[in-house]
């Protein structure tokens, strides 16, 4: 693939002798210093470098150069910028983030063409070890589901068990105790709901704005609470439910991701029922469960 390279300057003889020399590398298009021309060239060449050899008047590249970037048809090309020792000088000491290729000249073609390939060949290795990262990120977080998930049908199970024990085998005629769990978390509520639905009747919130319509309006058993939530925190929801004299008496149990002394105290000091904490215990919860709701 060949990369497309947009060229100013000047000096057209240069121009024409980077262009001659470097077309088995790159298609090459030159433009003027122009302003209306550069921005046309890039919406019609759509070119992945520019290339503009800089005079002594360096303000002005840098200028067009943040208008374009502004513009809308920018898309991320590489600037190059090739100018004398005092103007390189000039563009580090001012405008050092201008340029992700900055040459002070006498440049050779073969040269230019080097460093505009080295350039975007280390994009690409930086992008190909980045997708490798997500990817070996997105396989661990896969790997940590797949075990939860596994946690939670064997705990599903085992209840399923207990309640088959409990019922003397048979269906029952016991009605579900009715779980809500209010968390931000769409990844935990997903994978508690899974884990409690066959034993539990379980409603699941991202937040605490239907919280009291739903406690007005249907019975609920217990509560399972995440104490750190934006814009309405567990407490304010907890201190809620508990000023409301419909859904004082449902017993509320905290999750909290912070296992630090002070924060706990803090959770502690609002006499929840009972309180768990982040990455969740499977055992534990169901434990915790059994316990408030029997």
């Amino acid at each position: 693939m060949k990369y497309k390279v947009l060229i100013c300057g000047r000096n057209n003889a240069l121009v024409t002798d980077l262009i001659q020399h470097t077309e088995a590398f790159f298609d090459t298009l030159s433009t003027s210093e122009c302003w209306q021309d550069i921005l046309g060239h890039f919406k019609l060449f759509k070119p992945d470098a520019f290339v503009c050899f800089v005079e002594h008047d360096y303000q002005k590249t840098i200028g067009q150069i943040n208008k374009l970037k502004d513009s809308g048809y920018y898309n991320g090309a590489a600037i190059v910028l090739i100018g004398d020792a005092d103007t390189c000088s000039l563009i580090e000491e001012n405008a050092r983030y201008s340029a992700d290729v900055l040459i002070c000249r006498p440049v050779t073609p073969d040269n230019l063409t080097l460093r505009i390939t080295r350039y975007f060949d280390d994009i690409a290795e930086a992008k190909e070890k980045l997708k490798a990262k997500e990817l070996a990120k997105k396989t661990e977080a896969e790997a940590k589901q797949a075990v939860i998930e596994a946690k939670a049908a064997e705990i599903a199970a085992k209840e399923a068990v207990h309640d088959n024990a409990d019922n003397g085998g048979g269906n029952g005629d016991n009605e579900k105790k009715h779980i809500l769990i209010v968390d931000d978390d769409r990844t935990v509520l997903k994978m508690l709901k899974s884990a409690l639905s066959d034993r539990y009747e379980v409603t699941t919130m991202i937040n605490g704005v239907m919280v009291d319509k739903l406690l007005d309006t249907k019975k609920v058993d217990l509560i399972i609470l995440d104490y750190e939530m934006p814009i309405e925190t567990g407490a304010d929801i907890f201190r809620r439910i508990k000023n409301n004299p419909t859904s004082s008496h449902i017993p509320v149990c905290f999750l909290t991701g912070v296992s630090d002394r002070a924060k706990i105290m803090e959770v502690m000091m609002l006499k929840p029922h009972g309180y768990l904490l982040k990455p969740i215990d499977m055992d534990m919860l169901s434990a915790t469960i059994r316990n408030l709701t029997d």
